[in-house]
């Protein structure tokens, strides 16, 4: 996994459930990594081991006894948070939902180093796509990804958007096929 997204969850986490939280997640993670934290050396273009993202996405959960629905947060408030930049944000407006997140895809091989996401069917009011090769995975990073595919689609001007799995998406899993139609 790529730093940026650890140091991107993390930061999220802090918005959603506060500083505290933070530091008693912290405290669950792999040493290596809860020191990276500490000290602030999460380097944005650096790879950390997968078996750290899913370590740090189950001690945000655990810190304040979540289920997975704080993992689909997270990567909903992710993907708000990497798309503030104007220009960003400027041309998400222009494209259609369907089309931001075909785009997306693109972007996922720079934060995963395994696996791929594919656009399968897409029209207006409606995207199915697909995200398979990836090794490692739980539930948690799923369903993180879940909530990231809304917020990419509302951002680019979806409304209520009904996303729903069609397969995989579990822990173990290597692929999951989501479906999503909106408004």
């Amino acid at each position: 996994m790529k730093g940026v997204a650890f140091r991107t969850i993390e930061l999220c986490y802090a918005e959603l459930r506060g500083t505290e939280a933070r530091d008693r997640a912290r405290e669950l993670m792999h040493p290596e990594l809860r020191d990276l934290y500490r000290n602030g050396l999460v380097l944005a273009a650096t790879w950390y081991p997968i078996t750290w993202y899913r370590g740090a996405l189950h001690a945000f959960l655990t810190a304040t006894n979540d289920g997975p629905e704080l993992a689909r947060q997270i990567g909903y408030q992710a993907v708000k948070r990497d798309m503030m930049s104007v220009y960003k944000f400027i041309f998400a407006k222009i494209v259609s939902p369907q089309t931001l997140l075909g785009l997306s895809g693109r972007l996922f091989n720079h934060y995963y180093d395994t696996g791929t996401f594919d656009v399968l069917e897409s029209r207006r009011g409606h995207v199915s796509v697909r995200a398979w090769g990836c090794i490692g995975w739980d539930l948690n990073m799923w369903t993180e990804v879940f909530g990231s595919c809304i917020s990419f689609l509302e951002i680019a001007g979806a409304k209520d958007v009904r996303l729903q799995i069609k397969s995989g998406g579990r822990s173990g899993d290597t692929s999951m096929e989501l479906e999503a139609d909106w408004v």
